[in-house]
């Protein structure tokens, strides 16, 4: 049976929409119920529905709040919008949360059970593509390995097999077009010991896969490669030296975990298959000599400092986000490439970032003020400092920006209250303020605890309650007035607003007067 999750705050239409539908399609559904957007994300989240009724205006939580949060949870679950409003902001807010469909009250059986049976085969079709993946999934987790062998043996030797290396290559969704191989070299002992040859290649795997990505060859003659491939970047030497400080690393580990010394061998950068082979047969001689390894940390020295302009930028735009815990990684992540070098180089360079950093910002009109690289000759110290100073400057710029954003949502509300009496939208108001539709929706919802098209009807009958209190207009006149051209859906807004038809309010209204 699928399960099937109606939301309303009216008992009536709760049990009339479950009634209609049991009698339409008996012994297909096990029905749930909630009365509130609270209730309905609680049942979601335990009873997993397949299917979901959401009503739009619900006391506490509405409807498209807790759509919002129910598609971010359960992804899969199919949900309907019932509504007795035709607004079409309404329909494109829901349309954008991953809504089915927009159905307006009274909804008619046949519809309703034309769209639970399109449901039902899109859940049926979707479990069978589910079946379907889940089984290519577990084919190819069976033959990868072999693959993996295969494709590696290939670049290394040259072999001739049915499938080529490109065909493999896709059977494995690795793409070889730019990157490195190296090579590790056992010791006597290990090649001697079927046991420990099988342990340390355990080893070397888990440590290099769950790295990164990279294909690993069967252990031959005592050796085996691993090809990985990188990004292209301009700063080649710098690559090469995260590379030499990666084969450090693995050493380290496999003589952790094993106990066993190896020699790690290590190929040029270059480009596609052919240069793979290039990559490993350099590799493979390196490996043959054991002093090779010993040049990295004279390597290492001669390599410059520097930072990608594609990092400063990424850098950048986080600090323009006011984003601290993405900041603090990127700078974490740049700080591990400084630990081999010289305090003063790294205070040099930690001076040239944060200038291009406080350039980029001051451009964007978000005034902060340069803070000082300290003269500190401890590198953790040194860092311990900047991150303070980083977490300051974020914290300035989040002021700054909540500034912003309320004098935005003073000047949002100013114009909707002058023009709400018009056919006003959501990409107009956003027009006005020159920001991006969508940005604004979610700063305004964000701000306000309302959405566009609520905040827009509130103001309405809100403003119509006042002109009620004029014995002199009627209640056709006040329609207008508030921005309706409709007086029988004016009446049914203002019912579902106030609990009340609009003659029904305004005669209570005049008698207290």
């Amino acid at each position: 049976m699928y399960r099937l999750l109606i939301v309303d705050d009216e008992p009536l239409e709760r049990e009339g929409l479950e009634l209609m539908i049991n009698r339409s399609m008996p012994n297909q559904f096990q029905f749930e119920q909630a009365g509130n957007g609270r209730i309905a994300i609680e049942k979601s989240i335990e009873y997993q529905p397949h299917i979901i009724f959401m009503d739009i205006k619900m006391p506490g939580i509405q409807g498209l709040e807790a759509v919002s949060v129910i598609k971010q949870k359960l992804p899969d679950t199919k949900i309907f919008i019932v509504t007795a409003y035709d607004y079409f902001t309404y329909a494109q807010e829901a349309i954008s949360l991953g809504v089915k469909d927009y159905i307006l009250k009274p909804a008619k059986k046949d519809h309703i059970i034309s769209l639970l049976q399109k449901m039902i085969d899109e859940i049926e079709d979707d479990y069978k593509k589910r079946l379907q993946e889940l089984e290519a999934i577990e084919n190819l987790s069976l033959i990868r390995p072999l693959t993996e062998n295969e494709y590696t043996l290939m670049l290394m030797f040259n072999t001739v097999q049915e499938l080529n290396v490109n065909q493999l290559s896709g059977i494995l969704g690795f793409e070889m077009e730019y990157g490195y191989a190296s090579v590790i070299k056992f010791p006597k002992e290990i090649i001697q010991n079927d046991k420990e040859q099988r342990r340390v290649y355990e080893c070397v795997r888990h440590f290099m896969k769950s790295a990164r990505d990279c294909l690993i060859s069967p252990v031959v003659n005592g050796q085996l490669a691993i090809f990985i491939p990188v990004q292209p970047k301009r700063e080649d030497n710098l690559q090469k030296l995260v590379f030499y400080q990666d084969a450090l690393k693995t050493i380290e580990y496999i003589e952790n975990q094993t106990g066993h010394k190896t020699v790690i061998g290590i190929g040029s950068l270059n480009q596609g298959i052919e240069g793979f082979k290039k990559s490993y047969n350099e590799a493979m001689q390196a490996s043959l000599d054991c002093n090779e390894l010993a040049r990295v940390s004279q390597y290492s020295e001669r390599v410059s400092l520097s930072i990608s302009d594609d990092e400063k930028q990424i850098l950048i735009d986080s600090f323009r986000k006011a984003d601290l815990e993405d900041v603090m990684n990127q700078f974490n992540h740049l700080y591990e490439r400084f630990v081999n070098y010289h305090v003063l180089k790294v205070r040099t360079e930690l001076n040239s970032l944060f200038n291009q950093i406080f350039q980029s910002l001051r451009n964007s009109s978000i005034d902060v003020e340069k803070f000082h690289i300290p003269d500190i000759d401890d590198l953790n110290q040194l860092k311990m400092i900047v991150e303070q100073q980083i977490i300051n400057l974020i914290t300035k710029i989040d002021r700054e920006k909540e500034i912003k954003t309320n004098h935005m949502m003073v000047l949002a509300r100013e114009y909707i209250a002058q023009h709400f009496i018009e056919d006003i939208s959501l990409e107009q108001v956003a027009n006005y303020l020159k920001l991006n539709p969508v940005y604004f929706s979610k700063l305004f919802k964000k701000q306000t605890a309302e959405t566009f098209s609520d905040y827009l009807m509130n103001l309405r009958i809100n403003k119509a309650k006042q002109l009620m209190e004029n014995r002199e207009l009627n209640l056709k006149e006040i329609c207008y007035q508030v921005g309706y051209n409709d007086p029988n859906y004016f009446s049914r807004v203002f019912k579902k607003c106030t609990n009340e038809s609009p003659k029904e309010y305004r005669k209570k209204v005049l008698m207290n007067i």
